[in-house]
C-alpha cells in the first residue's frame, strides 16, 4: 500500500505500508524522492515524526545524490525516438518552444529559439529544452505504450483496464487496485526491452498487488528468466532529469 505527499522541505515523500516490514525504513533514492517503508499498522503521523527528526540527514543525503545526478546539458545532435533537436538564434528577447511532429517518415523537430546573448548551456535554455523534449516523448509515448501494453497483456493472458500516460518522474510505472495501469513519459529514455520491463511488471500487479514471492515469479517468467537482470539494468536510468 503506498502513498506519496509534497513535503515542504524535501519534497516528494512515498511511504509504503508492508505486512513484511517490521521496522520503519527510511531511504532517498537516486531521483532524490525520499521512501519511507512502515509496518502495516504503524500510524502514518509517527512516521511523518520520525522523518522530520532525520530531516538533516535527508536533507544531506539528498545534496550527494543530486551532485551525482546532474541533469546533462541537452545540444545538438541530440534525438529522441522520433524527433530531432534543432536550436536557433533568434532577434527576439525571449525563449520559445515549438514541435513539429514526424511525417512520412522523417522525424519530428524539437526547436528552441533563444537569444544571442543567452547561454544554450545556461538553465534558462536548458530548462526550454526539457520542455521541448518531454512534449515529444509525451507524443511519442501516447503512441506507442498503450498499443504495447496491449500487445504484452494479449501475449501474456494478463487483463487489465485502462491505461495513462503522465509526466511522473517519482517512479517509472504503477498499477491500481482497479487495474488502471499509469506508466510514465521518462519511459522513452529507456530501451525498447526495459519499457517491456516495466509494463510487464505492472501487468503483473494485476494478479500480485505486492512484490512478494509470486509476484517475483510472475514477472521471471514473464521475461524469459531475465527479471533480475533488467531490474539490475534500470538501476542505471532515473525518471527524473
Amino acid at each position: 500500500m503506498k502513498s506519496t505527499f509534497s513535503h515542504p522541505v524535501v519534497g516528494e515523500v512515498t511511504i509504503c505500508k508492508s505486512n513484511r516490514s517490521r521496522r520503519i525504513a527510511l531511504s532517498v533514492r537516486p531521483d532524490g524522492c525520499v521512501r519511507l517503508s512502515i509496518p502495516l499498522h504503524f500510524p502514518v503521523r509517527d512516521a511523518l515524526r520520525f522523518l522530520d527528526e532525520k530531516l538533516p540527514w535527508v536533507t544531506a543525503t539528498q545534496a550527494r545524490v543530486r551532485a551525482r545526478f546532474r541533469p546533462q546539458v541537452i545540444t545538438e545532435p541530440y534525438a529522441t525516438r522520433c524527433h530531432t533537436l534543432q536550436l536557433d538564434v533568434r532577434v527576439e528577447e525571449r525563449i520559445t518552444v515549438s514541435l513539429r511532429p514526424p511525417r512520412d517518415g522523417v522525424p519530428g523537430i524539437i526547436r528552441v529559439c533563444y537569444p544571442a546573448q543567452a547561454d544554450p548551456a545556461g538553465e534558462e535554455v536548458q530548462e526550454a529544452i526539457r520542455r521541448g523534449v518531454e512534449r515529444a516523448w509525451r507524443e511519442e509515448a501516447k503512441a506507442l505504450l498503450p498499443r504495447r501494453v496491449e500487445q504484452l497483456a494479449r501475449e501474456s493472458g494478463l487483463r487489465y483496464r485502462s491505461v495513462t500516460v503522465r509526466n511522473t518522474r517519482s517512479r517509472w510505472g504503477s498499477c491500481s487496485g482497479r487495474d488502471d495501469i499509469s506508466l510514465s513519459l521518462h519511459l522513452m529514455r529507456l530501451p525498447e526491452h526495459l519499457i517491456d520491463y516495466i509494463i510487464i511488471h505492472e501487468l503483473c500487479h494485476t494478479v500480485h498487488r505486492n512484490h512478494g514471492p509470486g509476484f517475483y515469479e510472475l514477472l521471471d517468467r514473464l521475461t524469459g528468466g531475465r527479471a533480475q537482470t533488467y531490474r539490475a539494468e534500470m538501476k542505471k536510468y532515473s525518471p527524473r532529469w
